[in-house]
């Protein structure tokens, strides 16, 4: 009976649906790793003709991302012009969540993807997800985006002068 007085004296039982706000996004941000061999703070320099284990440039980073259990999109653009003419990625894919802030990556760039006797621009953009294939920058949601931007000179034996500054 006691229940029962509870429920006619003024016990409430809540009929409307309670709205729950969605996890706000926040963008990723894309650092170098402390020790990278090719940090994002300086122009890099190949030179084609060095022994080298792999014949690749690694490009080192940790992303950030609150978002701990988001799945993340990233394109690698090697000399794209400006928009909007067509950029072609040279990889893409996937960065999955650690469920840690920072997830640390390597990219690699092969050493045959770098023309020697030029200065060679590698952007890597990061987003939560990317709207569309024609507009190959542009992340779902505005705002959700963080692009790095690597300069590096390429010489050999053949090209040992870069004919274009990196700028």
């Amino acid at each position: 009976a006691a229940v029962l007085a509870l429920a006619s004296n003024g016990g409430c039982i809540a009929a409307t649906t309670i709205e729950f706000e969605s996890p706000e996004n926040f963008p990723p941000s894309i650092i170098s790793e402390p020790n990278a061999e090719f940090p994002l703070n300086r122009i890099a320099h190949i030179n084609l003709d060095d022994p080298v284990e792999t014949p690749e440039m690694p490009l080192e980073v940790i992303i950030r991302d609150p978002n701990f259990d988001q799945t993340l999109d990233y394109r690698i653009f090697l000399d794209a012009p400006e928009p909007p003419a067509a950029e072609i990625q040279i990889q893409e894919g996937e960065i999955d969540p650690t469920g840690f802030l920072e997830r640390p990556r390597t990219f690699t760039i092969s050493y045959n993807d770098l023309d020697p006797g030029e200065c060679h621009r590698i952007e890597l953009v990061v987003v939560g997800k990317f709207a569309s294939d024609v507009e190959r920058r542009r992340p779902v949601d505005e705002g959700d985006i963080d692009e790095a931007t690597w300069w590096v000179e390429v010489v050999n034996a053949d090209e040992p002068v870069i004919n274009e500054q990196c700028q």
